[in-house]
């Protein structure tokens, strides 16, 4: 059974996608030499903050992992434990990120690098998550998860959006289709 709750994850997950891709571009751009956009890089930082963990992991880890417990899946080691696990790191690399920024933006010597290596570690990092979740768990899910869970879920994922308020959540999807995928295009020497 396919559930609405899944549909809906799924469809953020390619919204987080979209993002992480921009930082992929955007680390070739460093190591190009290319200088990127600070305020750019602060709406990225607000998008993971706010769209993919304070939205998206908290739907996973208080209401959608524990039922899938419930429904027999365990919930330490693979897969709900590592990626509770996965959402903790992100969350230090986020605040990392967000450190390298400032530093970027106030040019300290070697922020490119530090810069550089912190979106990379956060691209490694979501498209692993991403796929884990997309080939293991939701398919898993959608086995286990009954009409009345489904229901259930989409509930509390309407409470946890009128918290964030759909206004932000508008605007960070918006943001989020807005980034392009590539980098710029490198000038000839």
């Amino acid at each position: 059974m396919k559930t609405t709750a899944i549909k809906q994850m799924t469809a953020e997950h390619r919204h987080i996608e979209t993002v992480i891709k921009s930082l992929e571009g955007a680390a070739a751009a460093l190591e190009d030499r290319q200088r990127l956009d600070v305020e750019k890089l602060r709406k990225v930082a607000e998008f993971l903050r706010v769209y993919a963990d304070r939205r998206h992991h908290q739907r996973e880890e208080v209401l959608f992992f524990p039922v899938l417990v419930k429904r027999g899946v365990p919930g330490q080691g693979c897969p709900l434990g590592g990626l509770n696990h996965e959402h903790e790191k992100s969350r230090a690399l986020l605040a990392a990120l967000e450190e390298r920024i400032a530093f970027y933006e106030q040019e300290r010597p070697g922020a490119d690098q530090v810069l550089q290596q912190a979106l990379r570690e956060i691209v490694k990092l979501y498209q692993h998550h991403l796929w884990m979740e997309d080939a293991m768990v939701f398919p898993l899910a959608e086995k286990v998860i009954s009409e009345d869970d489904d229901r259930e879920l989409l509930g509390k994922f309407a409470d946890l959006d009128r918290a964030i308020g759909p206004g932000v959540i508008a605007r960070l999807e918006q943001f989020a289709g807005g980034l392009s995928l590539r980098a710029e295009p490198i000038p000839a020497a």
